[in-house]
């Protein structure tokens, strides 16, 4: 049987029980430190607590600690990972190959996609380590998908929806060079989310002040039974800064998805127990997005980006048809709410309002709306559903059978749950035959009764005399037998180890300072594994001038129907530069891979940038 995995992120307590409830079979969160988003770090009670609800249902936890680790750093991180590990974390998910020369507990070890997991041969090196899973690159397609499969034996992990970087992940430098912020310790300052001009080398401006690098949000709802076909294990949804709320609705969205594939094929099931209920019906377009792209999933295609805005948009539900002061008359695609807030575009700029009446189609908003008519409005903040999520508390509970077996004036109580767990309690005292025939029923009725405690009993069966047993003791006997039930449940839930070290592998390349090698036990990781004189990574090292800040698979001149390859471009003088207050950056177009570079200045071009 082939388990499916959904992977939910967890930027706190909260948004860790949405993910739980809502359906998902697995959570990643940030520990104290060295989490590449330092601004979602949670403490190990919290950790505890979250392993705890976890585990009842059969949901892994993982831990990240994939930032790259400075020298002072290095005994820290190995106690975290035996503090992590005592906690009940699964897994911990690294950039850093410290990790793999530290003293670490026998805790599974999950790659980064920070390690930059887009190339078959490394894929292979990292399976041979022996790391249980890795996550895969995003901008891989579904035929390198496919591949990647067919070549390794390890987990593979992908994503599937949320916020996307531009530049490969782990191999973004331009935080760093420009604020000191590095991405890979947890500090991006976003600069790809930043306006930016397009200029040629002759000065012509080819887009002025646009977000040329903010790329839409990852959906590939779409695109599940393709990537199960691909032999995909886990779809991860990004999001470890959302809340609690954006994290229930699109957790609920794909975990629905996922059902409806398992219950169509005999062969697949879900990685975790339980049966969920909710409240609310999940659609992503209601939660913070920037519209949507499958990005690479099947090849290079346009409107990748958002040039307009790298605010959420949310969902398109009007179109103007007159607008008199604050005043709207619309034509609705869906009903609107008072406390809706709308945004549209006007004059290249994304503006926007609150509704504070809704009469029909007539709204009244909270400040003058300048939008023509035939402006499309979007609903980036939906009052109505946003109250039903906070409001609503998503139930989940393992399924159990209960029999109750009657026998020499005592009864016997054994439960079965959905994973074949079992626990039993037999009655110390004796009791009377029942003068009512129904006294069975009535007691299966009352064993039924599971509210609250995590189970959902679907069946209880009497077998036997009928005994007279007042409701309070069967109550007593079923709390019991379920509380037995837990504590089995913990006893039988098997934690993943790390294999035994594997022989030497020599690293397959290529080598630079992208291996981000800050720490003498990273630096003889790579010595161990072939590479004679590794080199130190960018944020430790002196050498930027001319480094390649970005790599991307993205490209601005396909994006602007451009592209060099198909005879595009031809009105510009190169090199191009992407340019605004805080510097001007040289673009490389490397056509025969695909792949663009956000160079930095070298001395000759930093003189002249000073001087334009």
């Amino acid at each position: 049987m082939r388990r499916l995995e959904l992977l939910s992120p967890a930027r706190d307590e909260a948004a860790a029980r949405a993910a739980i409830l809502n359906g998902a079979d697995a959570v990643y969160i940030g520990a104290p430190d060295f989490g590449a988003r330092k601004a979602a770090g949670n403490s190990l009670e919290t950790i505890e607590r979250v392993v705890s609800l976890a585990h009842h249902f059969r949901v892994r936890v993982f831990a990240t600690l994939n930032t790259v680790l400075h020298d002072d750093e290095l005994q820290a991180a190995s106690r975290l990972a035996h503090s992590l590990y005592n906690a009940g974390v699964d897994a911990l998910v690294i950039q850093d190959m410290a990790f793999m020369q530290l003293d670490l507990p026998p805790i599974a070890l999950h790659a980064s996609t920070q390690m930059h997991n887009h190339d078959l041969e490394r894929v292979k090196f990292l399976d041979r380590l022996g790391f249980r899973r890795v996550v895969l690159a995003r901008e891989l397609s579904l035929e390198q998908l496919r591949e990647i499969r067919r070549e390794t034996s390890l987990e593979l992990e992908y994503f599937v929806h949320g916020a996307l970087c531009v530049s490969m992940s782990g191999q973004c430098y331009i935080s760093c060079y420009l604020s000191g912020r590095s991405a890979n310790r947890g500090e991006c300052a976003q600069l790809c989310r930043a306006r930016w001009n397009l200029i040629d080398s002759a000065g012509k401006v080819i887009a002025r002040d646009k977000y040329l690098l903010s790329l839409k949000d990852l959906n590939l709802s779409a695109r599940l039974p393709e990537l199960v076909e691909a032999g995909i294990d886990s779809f991860k949804i990004e999001g470890r800064l959302k809340d609690a709320s954006y994290v229930a609705n699109v957790t609920r969205h794909y975990s629905m998805l996922l059902d409806k594939l398992v219950e169509r094929r005999e062969d697949l099931a879900r990685a975790s127990s339980g049966v969920v209920s909710s409240s609310f019906e999940p659609d992503p377009e209601r939660s913070f997005n920037r519209g949507f792209t499958e990005y690479f999933f099947h090849g290079r295609t346009r409107g990748m980006v958002n040039a307009e805005t790298p605010k959420s948009t949310g969902k398109l539900v009007a179109t103007v048809v007159n607008a008199r002061g604050n005043q709207l008359t619309v034509e609705a695609l869906e009903p609107l709410h008072n406390g809706d807030g709308l945004c549209f575009f006007s004059g290249g700029e994304l503006k926007g309002c609150n509704v504070n009446r809704v009469e029909g189609n007539r709204l009244s908003c909270n400040e003058r709306v300048d939008a023509t008519p035939g402006t499309r409005l979007y609903r980036n903040r939906d009052h109505a559903f946003n109250t039903r999520l906070e409001r609503q508390e998503s139930a989940r509970e393992i399924r159990v059978e209960i029999e109750i077996r009657a026998n020499d004036g005592r009864l016997f109580f054994s439960v079965t749950d959905e994973d074949g767990i079992t626990a039993s309690a037999l009655t110390s005292e004796r009791f009377e035959p029942a003068e009512q025939p129904d006294a069975p029923g009535r007691a299966c009725q009352q064993a039924r009764k599971c509210g609250g405690t995590g189970f959902r009993c679907d069946r209880v069966t009497y077998h036997g005399e009928p005994l007279f047993v007042q409701a309070a003791v069967v109550n007593r006997y079923r709390r019991d037998l379920l509380q037995a039930l837990k504590e089995n449940r913990e006893r039988a839930f098997e934690r993943w180890t790390r294999p035994l070290s594997s022989p030497p592998l020599l690293f397959p390349g290529p080598v630079d300072w992208r291996l981000n090698i800050t720490n003498v036990l990273a630096a003889r990781f790579y010595r161990d594994h072939g590479v004679a004189s590794p080199p130190p990574g960018f944020e430790v090292s002196g050498d930027r001038d001319g480094k390649t800040l970005m790599y991307c698979r993205y490209c601005i001149l396909f994006e602007m129907d451009a592209c060099l390859k198909r005879g595009g471009g031809r009105d510009f003088s190169f090199p191009l530069y992407l340019h605004n207050r805080l510097g001007r950056f040289r673009l490389e177009f490397d056509c025969a891979t695909c792949f663009t570079r956000v160079v930095a200045p070298a001395g000759g071009e930093k003189k002249n940038e000073r001087h334009a």
